[in-house]
């Protein structure tokens, strides 16, 4: 059975193809997107992981067991880096699931990643 990413999972997938400042190679992200989004569409709304040493407003620190860097570095989401992505495998992204994120720091992460808009509804 093929893996269908949900939303709060964190993933390994290929950024390739890429151009100027986006995103590059095979890195973490955490998946934004609702299941019901992923499922209707075969793409999943992303923002990548870093092992950024920065300090900075949206870059939010998260914590896995499971998400291996190759430094002490830790971890963070991106949350003004935002991509729609194929997770199918024609896609060849490779999108593999490590861990899934608690509710609570998922929350302060898309509260931030909202703040990049300022829609008036």
């Amino acid at each position: 059975m093929n893996y269908k990413p949900r939303q709060r999972d964190i993933v390994i997938l290929d950024f390739e193809p890429s151009k100027g400042y986006e995103v590059r190679k095979r890195r973490p992200a955490l998946v934004l997107s609702k299941d019901t989004y992923n499922s209707a569409t075969n793409l999943i709304i992303v923002c990548p992981i870093t092992t950024s040493d920065k300090e900075r407003p949206f870059l939010v620190p998260i914590h896995s067991d499971k998400l291996k860097s190759n430094d002490a570095k830790p971890s963070k989401v991106n949350t003004l880096q935002v991509f729609s992505l194929d997770y199918t495998k024609e896609a060849n992204r490779n999108v593999k699931y490590v861990d899934t994120l608690d509710e609570e720091v998922f929350f302060d992460i898309a509260q931030r990643f909202l703040k990049n808009f300022s829609f008036s509804i």
